[in-house]
């Protein structure tokens, strides 16, 4: 049995297909809660005269998604949860399919589906990642087309957290989504814990959704597209938190001069757009809270069974299409790319 667990924020616009691409699964979950973050554009209203049934839990103020999984998944009935944002569209078998492959692999934490872009269904939007060592995920199939996609046979490395079914019992166990995060890396680091507790990700492939239009004032899905200055805070900050928590002191003091050489370029990104003294609030923002982050660390420590040596890569890091794909941006991201390779293949083995 299933308990589907969709995310809300002022999602009128897309609850009505979400719900109904939800309930038409075969067979469709047995629970659905809503889990609502004070939203004043009706939603609310609207699931209640419309899908009577679906259980609306108010989480009292917008504290991100991050806390209003956890709320979902405390108040859910049923010990396998599907995780879902408001503007997702499952289609047709995505749960069938989510089902079967958790149902099949005992040791998976985790079962991915696959994001296709909501205005190109033919372009994948991404599905999988993995856990870069400077604390950033590394997206696959990052906006490639559906045609030419291609899926791990085994466990992948990280989940995104727009979709997803999941354990309740090992969900609760590895101590939920951390909530100072908000948005933005919460799901970095939930994949990193799930992990280095023993668990495993998949993705299944052939479980798709349209992922719609993003999250309103953070989403970005084009190099034309403003980049918000409080995604930058939020990068500068959740960076640390992950790292803070997630990684062993021993990575982090052989990572740090990578750690660093990573904050300044991104730094002189949020520069070239405006957003210096946002950068600068996120790193202070970070320092201000290392007790919480310490506090968070030793729990989630104290149940490890996977170095971060075999939890984390080195891999190309992702930006968004049209970026840094040409000229002194392509050139300086293909550079940092290969230092950042180089640097962790020599410490790689001396950590922890």
């Amino acid at each position: 049995m299933i308990s589907a667990i969709v995310v809300n924020f002022n999602g009128l616009a897309y609850l009505p297909d979400c719900l109904a691409a939800l309930h038409a699964q075969d067979p469709a979950p047995e629970e659905v809660l809503l889990v609502d973050n004070a939203s004043d554009d009706g939603s609310t209203a609207w699931v209640a005269a419309h899908y009577p049934a679906v259980r609306i839990l108010d989480a009292g103020d917008n504290r991100g998604p991050a806390r209003a999984r956890n709320l979902g998944v405390d108040a859910a009935s049923n010990e396998t949860c599907l995780l879902l944002d408001n503007d997702v569209v499952l289609q047709p078998g995505a749960l069938a399919t989510l089902r079967a492959e958790l149902d099949g692999a005992p040791e998976t934490a985790i079962v991915q589906a696959r994001s296709l872009c909501g205005d190109d269904p033919d372009r994948v939007h991404y599905d999988h990642a993995d856990l870069h060592f400077l604390g950033t995920l590394v997206l696959h199939n990052w906006f490639r087309p559906l045609s030419s996609a291609t899926a791990p046979s085994g466990p992948v490395g990280a989940a995104i957290a727009l979709c997803f079914l999941t354990r309740r019992s090992v969900y609760r166990a590895v101590g939920g989504f951390d909530e100072k995060m908000f948005i933005l890396y919460e799901d970095n680091e939930f994949s990193w814990r799930v992990r280095m507790c023993g668990h495993d990700i998949r993705l299944a492939p052939e479980a798709r959704c349209l992922h719609l239009g993003g999250t309103v004032g953070l989403s970005v899905r084009s190099a034309e597209a403003p980049y918000p200055a409080r995604r930058t805070f939020l990068h500068c900050r959740n960076r640390w938190f992950v790292l803070g928590a997630c990684m062993r002191w021993r990575t982090l003091l052989f990572t740090l001069p990578a750690q660093l050489a990573y904050a300044g370029l991104y730094f002189g990104f949020a520069v070239s757009r405006g957003h210096a003294i946002a950068a600068l609030r996120g790193h202070f923002a970070a320092l201000l809270a290392f007790p919480a982050i310490l506090r968070r660390r030793r729990p989630v420590q104290s149940i490890r069974v996977r170095p971060d040596r075999d939890l984390l890569v080195a891999l190309p890091m992702t930006a968004n299409p049209g970026l840094a794909d040409r000229g002194f941006k392509a050139w300086l991201r293909r550079t940092s790319d290969r230092g950042f390779a180089l640097y962790w293949r020599v410490v790689r083995g001396i950590c922890g």
